[in-house]
């Protein structure tokens, strides 16, 4: 019994997921210890190179007082980084692993290896977090695997690595024991409190001369969804313990996007969270988001951004217009939705708790708003039948069918995902997926679907992008893609900025027209050329020379449609500025402060490792 009076001191318990940066006393010199982040440009990373997962690990290591740099590899140019690498002389070499990055990993581990014998080689990312000791089986040449979040797990194993330790007790890696035998630690609980990291390393934007595409900016992790073919974390493919969904505060995202804006003069920014209103889509997210987009308009923060939204959290009620007008007025121009089927029976396949009726709202609910929609669309898939195949071409003819890939996507199988699962059960999985983690690595229920996807897929690009969907050359699909992209937000930014100068607004309306007409043309004739060619499938009669003849029909039409865009795009900006509007002022990247002038007002007017 306790002595009446006497109180019991208890240490605190930390929470699970707890993380501060400390450094281990017995470490006086951490700077002499060095990392290399490789930045594999293969997939989407060649269109916008910014990686936040390793800009997070690297602003965390600097933090502790390590010297590390991120270092980017383009697809066939990895000599030229081994090169560098071997320069900076790091002790430990980290990569991270996305399907369909695994073999130039391998490929650039090897030439690495053979320079740099001795270093610690890692690997982390999606891949590593579902496959673990699997990598270290497809990749000979790399010693650790990260599971899960990669700032602990970096930020331990670089102490013990540091102080000469066994690295073996880590918790969150697999790796090669003594005798060889691939080991897998238990996983780390999720990081509890996200503000308690650093904001990430702007590296990469530095390098690229504070230009890029967009800057990205995360404030949450993780998805209360479980949508069976995505491998960002979910409640569906939970590896570590802890919340399904962690968020940031507004005023900590607002105080990262001012010092980017002030630091780096460039206002563009790509929202990275799987879900914008999570994590309930209702009340508490969108007040959250609300939050978010007053403080920009109070900061006069003139930005734009783009976010991701799912199509069931939205609705045609004056509560959701209000809220997508107050998001347009604070910068908001293009929404990722995963739409992926306008079929009811393939939206079950996927597990979306998103409607054929709730796709077509939201479609029409950015199209009011002047806002660009980026959907996610996956209709050739080992499931996928004629029926199916048709119905989607005819959604899609109805709704942003302008963009042929959207037509011709093939289902890409990430590890750790439901849907690999339900592939393997079914006896779809290829019998070399797990070794090469290959996102096309399966069969087709009906051959003729599958005769249809890799006829398609041959149209894009080179065998990079056939084979493994890494994009090298860019096909003038993907060319006029990204170019719609711009020219829409060219006319949300103007209208925008410039809606009260008179004629304006009557310009920018007759180039919507225009556009919408384009729009719709295309969308009748990818169609019509999707349609051709499944009549040919089902008729047999696909061949060679008609592939030749069909890949120059399309580099025709949609680079004549590009030029036709953008000499009418000269033309509203010519007539915009004689009527006393500068185009210049919707620029991504600001001007510089005038020395000695005062400075600018800006006024309006998973990850993993």
């Amino acid at each position: 019994m306790l002595t009446p009076g006497l109180k019991l001191e208890l240490e605190p318990r930390e929470k699970p997921g707890h993380f501060e940066i400390a450094l281990d006393p017995r470490i006086t010199d951490p700077a002499a210890f060095r990392v290399s982040f490789v930045i594999l440009l293969d997939g989407d990373l060649v269109m916008s190179p910014e990686h936040l997962g390793v800009a997070y690990m690297a602003a965390t290591l600097r933090a502790a007082g390590f010297s590390c740099e991120i270092r980017e590899a383009e697809h066939g140019r990895h000599q030229e980084v081994v090169d560098a690498i071997v320069d900076y002389d790091p002790g430990l070499v980290c990569f991270t692993l996305m399907s369909l990055n695994v073999p130039s990993c391998v490929e650039f581990c090897e030439a690495l290896r053979e320079r740099m014998p001795d270093v610690v080689i890692a690997c982390g990312g999606p891949a590593g977090t579902f496959t673990g000791t699997e990598v270290l089986r497809a990749n000979p040449y790399a010693d650790i695997v990260a599971v899960g979040e990669g700032e602990p797990i970096i930020l331990d194993l670089v102490q013990r690595l540091a102080l000469g330790e066994d690295v073996t007790g880590c918790p969150g890696i697999a790796y090669r024991d003594a005798d060889g035998k691939r080991r897998q630690n238990p996983a780390r609980p999720l990081i509890h409190n996200l503000e308690a990291l650093p904001y990430p390393a702007r590296d990469q934007l530095v390098a690229h001369g504070n230009k890029l595409e967009y800057v990205r900016v995360s404030t949450s992790r993780g998805c209360v969804a479980r949508c069976t073919f995505c491998s960002a974390p979910n409640l569906g493919n939970r590896v570590q313990a802890g919340k399904a969904w962690r968020g940031v505060g507004p005023g900590y995202v607002l105080d990262e996007v001012e010092q980017l804006v002030r630091n780096h003069r460039f206002r563009t920014f790509d929202f990275i969270d799987s879900t914008f209103e999570d994590p309930d889509g209702g009340r508490v997210g969108k007040k959250r988001v609300r939050a978010i987009a007053e403080g920009i308009l109070d900061r006069g923060l003139d930005i734009y951004y783009n976010v991701c939204m799912r199509a069931e959290n939205w609705s045609d009620t004056p509560e959701d217009h209000d809220l997508l007008d107050l998001l347009v007025r604070s910068g908001l121009e293009k929404v990722n939705v995963g739409i992926e089927s306008g079929v009811a029976s393939e939206l079950l396949l996927w597990e979306k708790r998103a409607t054929v009726e709730d796709n077509i709202c939201i479609i029409r609910m950015l199209r009011e708003h002047g806002i660009y929609l980026a959907m996610g669309f996956i209709p050739l898939h080992p499931y996928a039948t004629v029926e199916t195949l048709t119905q989607n071409a005819d959604f899609l003819r109805e709704h942003a069918g302008h963009n042929l890939r959207r037509l011709t996507e093939r289902l890409e199988v990430y590890p750790g995902t439901s849907i690999a699962r339900k592939l393997e059960d079914d006896g779809l999985l290829g019998d070399r997926y797990h070794d090469t983690l290959d996102p096309y690595d399966y069969r087709y229920q009906d051959e003729r679907v599958e005769r249809l996807a890799v006829h398609f897929a041959s149209l894009y690009n080179n065998e990079d992008y056939h084979e493994r969907g890494v994009i090298t050359d860019q096909s003038v699909v993907f060319e006029f893609e990204t170019f719609n992209v711009v020219v829409q937000t060219f006319v949300s930014r103007l209208y925008r900025r410039f809606h009260a100068l008179p004629g304006a607004v009557e310009l920018l309306e007759q180039f919507k027209a225009f556009l919408h007409e384009i729009r719709q043309d295309m969308g009748r004739q990818n169609h019509e050329f999707f349609m051709e060619n499944l009549d040919d499938v089902l008729n047999d009669r696909l061949d060679t020379a008609k592939r030749r003849r069909q890949l120059e029909q399309i580099e025709d039409r949609f680079g004549s449609c590009i030029d036709r865009i953008r000499e009418e795009q000269l033309r509203v900006g010519m007539r915009l500025h004689r009527i006393g509007a500068d185009v210049s002022a919707i620029s991504s990247t600001l001007p510089a402060v005038t020395p000695g002038g005062a400075p600018r007002s800006y006024n309006g007017g998973a990850p993993t490792w």
